[in-house]
């Protein structure tokens, strides 16, 4: 009897041995690969739900385009193409050209002349490998309704001087000198309906240096670190945009090495004769939730 008992409790060790090691290499097969065991595989099963995108979100994507100032595609071949009538207030429009800017609106099938900037076709005749080496970036962001987002679009200035005119004032001269400077476009994004958002552009002068300063932001004023800013109110406009479409900023054909337009798009000493092109698009937006009283 006790023999038949000691190998019955043979039998059950030998059978707990087995499923304990066919366990044993599951486990450590899944663990193998997620680093975790089984166990920890099942409780993460369940993860936590994605982040919802906000109802007033817009995604919008910045391009900038360097080329040199005697690219034929700067020019007429461009412009001709581009809407500058429609794009911003006839005001706003008077003050932009005053100061060197240059603005103007893109359906969302841009025309060939920008296409080829945007390297979506090949180039046209006339421009060298070297020139198309010039550089193109671009980036993409997510932007609340209301909330500003700064585009640097020049390098830094050592020292600058700001020629700035005024068509309230009989095109009055305002002259600012800034060290340490660079210039900055703040963007604000409206959502006005479904599809459509209205982006404002703000030109700004950064400069000095970086300290802790008193900001105001939509909770109140916060300490943050940056520079001195002055914004240039009288160079302030705006765009209306659908999904797909953008709009083109750069400097006037003619511009004056002091203005505002040389200052943000063009640059000084060996960099003088290249001209930037910023170009936004509106990408895409979240629905807008419809209420319907009963």
């Amino acid at each position: 009897m006790k023999i038949l008992l000691h190998k019955s409790w043979f039998l059950v060790l030998a059978l707990v041995f087995l499923v304990a090691t066919i366990t044993g290499c599951a486990l450590m097969e899944e663990g193998a690969v997620l680093g975790l065991g089984k166990y920890v595989d099942k409780r993460t099963t369940k993860k936590l739900p994605s982040i919802p995108v906000s109802q007033d979100a817009m995604q919008v994507e910045i391009v900038f385009i360097e080329r040199p100032v005697s690219d034929p595609l700067l020019g007429s071949t461009l412009w001709n193409e581009i809407d500058e009538i429609g794009a911003v207030d006839l005001m706003d429009q008077e003050n932009l050209k005053l100061n060197g800017f240059r603005v103007g609106h893109v359906s969302s099938v841009p025309p060939m002349a920008l296409q080829t900037l945007l390297g979506l076709k090949s180039h046209l005749g006339g421009v060298s490998k070297q020139e198309e080496s010039l550089l193109l970036s671009g980036r993409r962001l997510m932007l609340r309704s209301g909330v500003p987002t700064d585009i640097q679009t020049s390098d830094f200035y050592d020292k600058c001087k700001l020629e700035l005119f005024s068509e309230d004032v009989e095109q009055e001269l305002e002259i600012k000198e800034f060290e340490q400077a660079r210039c900055v476009m703040r963007v604000k994004a409206h959502k006005v309906q479904d599809g459509w958002a209205r982006l404002e552009f703000t030109p700004e002068m950064h400069y000095g240096a970086q300290q802790l300063r008193r900001t105001p932001t939509t909770i109140g004023w916060q300490l943050e670190n940056r520079q001195n800013t002055t914004p240039l109110y009288n160079q302030k406009f705006e765009v209306t945009l659908n999904v797909g479409e953008m709009t083109v900023i750069t400097a006037a054909d003619e511009v004056a090495a002091n203005s505002a337009g040389h200052l943000f798009f063009r640059g000084e000493g060996d960099k003088s004769d290249i001209q930037k092109i910023l170009v936004v698009r509106l990408a895409n937006m979240s629905k807008m939730d419809i209420v319907r009283s009963k």
